[in-house]
Formats: structure tokens, sequence, C-alpha cells
């Protein structure tokens, strides 16, 4: 895939890309293309910008194998070519071959530092293996072309992971301004509103944390978890309806959802509904067999912290 004519590069789908070298069908022009760019390289065997179409050519029709001989080939003849450092090094990402891609993606900046299609290969490399230079690097591709939306989302993904919400709901504000439908966008979205919910919840800041869960409802609705949070925002600040209807969302969604189970039955206790409290408890019970009995589940204690634990062990 040729980004331009005069770098020839590859582009990566980053993060989301197919595996390498599938093919929905068999082109004869891309055949035909292949044939006459192996032609020319037999004329013309130090041409490396013949070659590095002729690699682009092998990739876009699925071989990838010859594709990175030929790039292998081109270093043979110009160790330092940024071109084809970058291109083996995308496909060598897409394979998941990671150290051997980032040391490509290194010699291409060594010999090119303004090199964007390395730069977004190595952030979003270094990102994904929890290095934090990756961000800087995704930072720097944005500020050359702002317009990039994929490295804007990868961007706002890495910010998520750094448990930086702030900066995620920026990234991510810009993106789905100028692509409403982009891919995982929404999601993303409702992920890094719930995370900065939480944050607030923590703080003990339930007004402003509610807000930050309902944006978070608006992009995803279908989490069992962020209803249980915007309930448990809701009783904070005294809304016993609001909470009971968004602990009832929650277990709508989950009915073995012991926190929203055991909230909502505190609720309805606090409401004077003390046969559905009692009900709702009992359900609680059969759940979570560790507890000895009714004045044991009733006593128990599922707040926010229960949704960081839940975070904690969902991240490793």
């Amino acid at each position: 895939m040729i980004r331009s004519t005069t770098r020839l590069l590859l582009v990566l789908a980053l993060w989301a890309a197919a595996e390498a070298g599938a093919k929905e069908g068999y082109n004869i022009w891309s055949r035909e293309r292949v044939h006459r760019l192996h032609q020319r390289t037999l004329q013309e065997p130090h041409n490396t910008q013949v070659r590095l179409l002729l690699a682009n050519a092998y990739y876009e029709d699925g071989e990838i194998w010859e594709a990175k001989r030929e790039l292998r080939g081109i270093l043979e003849l110009v160790p330092e070519s940024p071109e084809a450092h970058c291109n083996l090094a995308v496909i060598l990402h897409a394979q998941s071959s990671l150290s051997q891609a980032r040391e490509h993606y290194e010699a291409a900046l060594a010999a090119d530092s303004t090199l964007v299609e390395a730069m977004a290969g190595l952030g979003v490399l270094l990102c994904r293996t929890g290095q934090g230079r990756g961000i800087e690097l995704l930072e720097r591709v944005l500020a050359c072309e702002p317009g990039r939306h994929s490295v804007r989302y990868n961007l706002a993904v890495a910010y998520h992971r750094a448990e930086d919400p702030l900066r995620a709901i920026a990234h991510l504000e810009e993106l789905l301004a100028c692509e409403a439908s982009y891919p995982g966008g929404r999601a993303a979205m409702a992920q890094a509103c719930f995370a900065r919910g939480l944050g607030l919840l923590q703080a003990q800041e339930p007004a402003a944390a509610l807000a930050a869960l309902e944006r978070a409802l608006e992009y995803d609705s279908s989490d069992d978890g962020l209803h249980f949070a915007a309930g448990l925002a809701h009783l904070k600040l005294e809304h016993l309806g609001q909470a009971e209807a968004a602990f009832e969302a929650a277990v709508e969604r989950n009915p073995e959802h012991v926190p929203a189970l055991h909230n909502l039955a505190g609720v309805c206790e606090r409401q004077g509904r003390l046969e559905r409290a009692r009900e709702l408890y009992e359900h609680v019970a059969q759940l979570t067999p560790h507890l000895d009995d009714i004045e044991a589940v009733r006593n128990a204690r599922y707040d926010e912290e229960y949704l960081f634990e839940r975070g904690a062990s969902a991240s490793r």
C-alpha cells in the first residue's frame, strides 16, 4: 500500500490491522504490475526505487514473503534506506515480530528522523508494550499531520491505559468530531469517561462523577458496570429513585451482578420496602456462599472500590 509516490511507504492499520497477507480475491492487474516491475528489476538490479515499488506490489498482491525478501535485498544494497527499513518494520509489526519491527523502525528514524510512518508505527508498538516513549512519538506524528485519525485513536487508547482519562477524552472528542463513526471510537470514549467517573467517585466528588458516567452511558449503555457506577454516584447524592433505576439497569444486563443487587437491596430497605429488600439479600446470599448468613450479606460493602479492583484484575 503506497502512501505516496515519493516516499514509497506501506501504510500500517494501527492496532486494527487485518492479518498480514490476507487477500479478498485474485487481482490480475496487481499480478501484472508485479510481473512488470520484476522485469524492470532484472534490467536495473541496483535501482532501489524500482525495487521499493516491487516490494509494495508484492505486499498489495498478498505475497508477504516476497515483499520481505525484496526489502531485505534493498537493505543489502543500501543499509540505511529509511523507506526499506520502515516498510519491513510495518510487515514485521503486522506479523507480531515486535522486537524485529522495533529494530527496523528505529533504523528508519535514525536514517530519517522526519519519517512520519516510522514514528507512527514505533509509537504504537511502544504503547502496546507499555513504554512511555510511544506516547511522545504519536504526539509528534499528530503535530506533523493532525488529520491522522488512526494515530489519534491509538494515542487516546494509550492515554487511557496510562490512566490519563482527560487526555484520552480530549483526543477522542477531536476524533469523533471529525469522524463520528470511527471504528471503536464511541466504545473508547465510553471507557475513558467511565475511568474519569471512577476517579471522581474515589475522590468523593459524586456530582462531577455522575456527569462523567452519564456521558459514558450516552456512548455505550450496554456495560452493567457503568450503570452500577452511576447508581453509586446517585446514592452518594441521596438520589434514591435514580440510584434504584441505575442498579436495576445493571441487574437487567447482568442478573448475577452481586454489587448492584446488594445496593439495590439497600435502597429498597431505606425506602421501607423491606420484603423486596429481603428477597434481594437472599438472592445475593445464594450468589455469595462465602458469606455466612443474611446479616453478613446485609453488612457487606460493594462500592467504587469494587470497580477499581475489577478494573485492575481485567488489566492483568
